[in-house]
């Protein structure tokens, strides 16, 4: 690998380290914690070097953002390719969902922030992007459920797909504002138990 090769890489890696350590920060100090000097000593780099790979606090978030969207799309396509039901993929997936969110628990306080939802059109448009694409994945397996007659017939794709990703959040939602008081993944799988009943039973 020639030099510029090498050097690409520990670009990219250096980004990851950066995305990391903004979703860590954010889980202990909100996004008005934030700040590119914070990302620096948790990285262990020079605020300097964090400029050289973004612009700015805002591009930072942004690639969080994409770097969130990657992962949930990569668990879609894992559990896709794996030789079980329909039922059983949906349920992988909620689960990997659960799991991820609650390895970072940055997320949620980013979601639910200020920056989010007032300040950052940018972002926001991002994550609903990510939210429409993850919806889209659970449809389509909900669909070949339906069409192989493992899931019940009259099911709506799109429907289910939502209410899979609206019980992720209302869970999020109550581990975050009581502290983490819970454990997300096994109150999350209580949901799931209902979820499936429903998706199989006529």
């Amino acid at each position: 690998m020639g030099r510029n090769g090498g050097a690409k890489i520990r670009g990219e890696v250096r980004r990851e380290q950066v995305v990391t350590a903004t979703l860590r920060i954010i889980g202990k100090k909100g996004v008005s914690g934030l700040t590119t000097a914070a990302i620096a000593r948790e990285v262990g780099m020079s605020e300097a070097n964090i400029y050289r790979h973004f612009k700015n606090k805002e591009e930072i978030l942004y690639e969080t953002g994409k770097s969130i969207g990657r992962s949930l799309s990569s668990n879609l396509d894992a559990v896709w390719k794996m030789e079980i039901q329909p039922i059983a993929k949906l349920k992988k997936i909620f689960q990997l969902h659960l799991e991820f969110l609650k390895a970072n628990d940055g997320i949620p306080r980013l979601a639910f922030s200020e920056e989010m939802h007032v300040n950052n059109a940018r972002l926001r448009k991002l994550f609903l992007q990510n939210i429409q694409a993850y919806s889209t994945g659970l449809e389509e397996i909900i669909g070949h459920g339906v069409r192989s007659g493992i899931i019940r017939k009259n099911v709506d794709p799109q429907g289910a797909a939502l209410m899979m990703i609206g019980m992720i959040q209302v869970t999020l939602m109550r581990w975050s504002l009581s502290g983490r008081a819970f454990d997300l993944v096994t109150e999350g799988m209580k949901l799931w138990t209902n979820c499936e009943r429903y998706l199989s039973e006529g």
